[in-house]
């Protein structure tokens, strides 16, 4: 009896460690992107040997799907009038994209079987169907491209390496309950079925060359595991408003609300996102718009997946579930399938706590409600150094928002072709989100605050002068920022004092706000003006468009700038 009690005690001693040493634990550091893993296509430029000079005046303001363009189009920049203009090319109507998603639809063999499931798509479906064991069998059609193998081949690496879903050939896939695999094919269009069926071949159609991109197939695969569009979303209508007077009849479905469970914000930058001008009558005009028009500038930019859309697959799959409790991710990053903080672009640290930054700027600014804080330019009051890339992560209470004001910005640009060559980045909606981008301001003391999406309370800046490196600064470029906690105590109400600027009138939503905006002003907290062609601000003949609440001026061949002011002959590159 005693030598059993013994080895009673010594199990009792073993066996937990056994079963620790079993489970995942959390480690050291964030997550370790791959190498070939870019948030944003046109951070390749910054691996080495990919920069070479004169990056941006190389784009030859035509190819939409040029990283370049990818990056111009979330700029804003200001002409002498205060308004906004996009800089000058910059059409994301003709991104090849929109014509992809146009080609984005279902096969149903059967249209009784199955049938809630038809044309149904983001965030997770409440009743899709999951793939047990985070496993995805597939096969590839005979016949298939080389080409369209090796796009096939790249997003399954991204699947396996960024989350726990593992997409392996359909001979591998053993003791599994079901006999569901996906069918690679070369059919009509680029189309998936929404989860996992009920049991044989499921196909996806990358129909060639049209769908022969990544992220076609990342797309493609995330119905496939119960993904939605973005725009399908059931919140959807507290972020984008359908423009049905330009959409035709047999094409409203693509737009239908449907029941998704939408564990993380709203994200304009997903994959999953069609394109503003989607299915369009009238091609080239908005078939959505966005309730904030500065995030439109984001839509379609991004060729992978975004932080929201890893987060959003890790949660719906549990990708976390086995990882020890004690690791609290912080500032929008959440612990992935390896039990690391997956962070934010430019935040690091165990706990997503750190910035990436340069030595002697940037850093983390915490603010207690009402407190405020003064940024300023490396060199200031000198002008900003070159090859440079700062970052701010600016922390309020938790349920307060940052306020951003911007007492001075003027950065190097091209004030013929309107863009930025060194930038202010501003990500006030969601820190995994890509922010708009600024090298000028419309006026004195522009104001930009945090919206109630996400994490209110904080607020990413980055100055980059790194990617033109090759354009110097003069004396008169620099910033001077303030940022500001608003709010924040735990009896507030969220519309007092009122945060809706310029006359517009603030109604309580739970345990937020939403803003009324006055005739002539739109955004979160109506602080964005809107514009319009009427009266049209192009002179000499110029043709007026608004993309994303920006003016594009298309001039006639010998007239340049901003608003078409200039005869081309005369009209040096201007860099200031």
């Amino acid at each position: 009896m005693q030598r059993l009690l013994i080895l009673f005690c010594v199990l009792c001693t073993i066996l937990p460690r056994l079963d620790a040493q079993r489970r995942p634990r959390f480690f050291r550091g964030p997550f370790q992107l791959p190498e070939y893993f870019f948030w944003n296509p046109w951070q390749q430029f910054h691996k080495p040997g990919h920069w070479k000079s004169g990056l941006i005046d190389s784009w030859d303001r035509k190819d939409q799907d040029s990283p370049i363009a990818n990056l111009l189009q979330t700029m804003i920049v200001y002409d002498e009038f205060g308004r906004p203009h996009k800089p000058k090319g910059i059409d994301p109507s003709q991104k090849t994209s929109v014509k992809i998603a146009e080609m984005d639809h279902h096969i149903l063999p059967n249209p009784h079987q199955f049938i809630h499931h038809r044309r149904r798509k983001r965030n997770f479906l409440s009743n899709a169907r999951l793939w047990e064991q985070n496993i995805v069998p597939y096969e590839i059609q005979p016949g298939t491209s080389a080409s369209m193998r090796e796009k096939i081949n790249e997003a399954i690496k991204a699947f396996e390496d960024l989350t726990c879903i593992r997409v392996i050939p359909r001979s591998q896939a053993t003791n599994l309950s079901h006999t569901s695999y996906v069918y690679f094919v070369n059919g009509q269009g680029c189309s998936s079925y929404v989860g996992r069926q009920g049991g044989g071949q499921q196909a996806i159609s990358l129909q060639e060359p049209n769908c022969r991109y990544t992220k076609v197939v990342i797309h493609e695969l995330m119905h496939a595991i119960g993904q939605m569009h973005e725009q399908q979303r059931t919140d959807r209508d507290n972020y984008i408003e359908i423009l049905y007077q330009n959409v035709p009849g047999d094409q409203r479905r693509n737009f239908d609300k449907e029941n998704t469970l939408d564990r993380t914000p709203y994200d304009v930058e997903s994959i999953l996102q069609y394109p503003l001008t989607s299915f369009a009558l009238n091609p080239g005009q908005p078939t959505m718009k966005l309730k904030d028009p500065r995030l439109e500038a984001l839509v379609d930019t991004a060729e992978t997946f975004t932080h929201n859309d890893l987060k959003e697959i890790t949660l719906a799959y549990q990708c976390a579930a086995n990882c020890q409790s004690g690791l609290m991710c912080e500032n929008g990053g959440f612990v992935a399938h390896n039990c690391r903080c997956m962070c934010p672009a430019d935040l690091s640290g165990t706990t997503c706590n750190q910035v990436t930054t340069d030595t002697g700027c940037g850093g983390v600014i915490e603010l207690s409600s009402g407190e405020s804080q003064i940024i300023r330019s490396p060199n200031h009051p000198g002008a900003v150094p070159v090859d440079r890339e700062c970052v701010w992560l600016v922390k309020g209470p938790s349920n307060s928002n940052i306020k951003l004001t911007i007492q001075e910005l003027e950065l190097a640009m091209d004030s013929r072709n309107s863009n930025c060559y060194h930038w202010l980045e501003i990500r006030y909606h969601l820190p995994g989100q890509t922010g708009i981008k600024q090298c000028n301001t419309d006026e004195p003391n522009q104001e930009i605050m945090t919206t109630n999406d996400g994490e209110r309370n904080i607020m990413v800046l980055k100055f980059d002068s790194k990617l033109s490196r090759d354009v110097r600064s003069s004396q008169n470029h620099k910033f001077t920022l303030r940022v500001e906690a608003v709010g924040g105590s735990l009896v507030s109400n969220p519309c007092n004092p009122n945060p809706c600027q310029n006359s517009g009138t603030c109604n309580v939503v739970g345990s937020n706000y939403e803003c009324n905006c006055a005739s002539g002003w739109t955004g979160t907290t109506c602080d964005v003006r809107t514009q319009s062609c009427q009266p049209n601000p192009c002179q000499n003949g110029g043709q007026c468009s608004i993309v994303g609440n920006s003016i594009v001026c298309n001039c006639r061949p010998q007239f340049v700038g901003p608003n078409c002011e200039s005869f081309a002959f005369s009209f040096q590159r201007l860099v200031g």
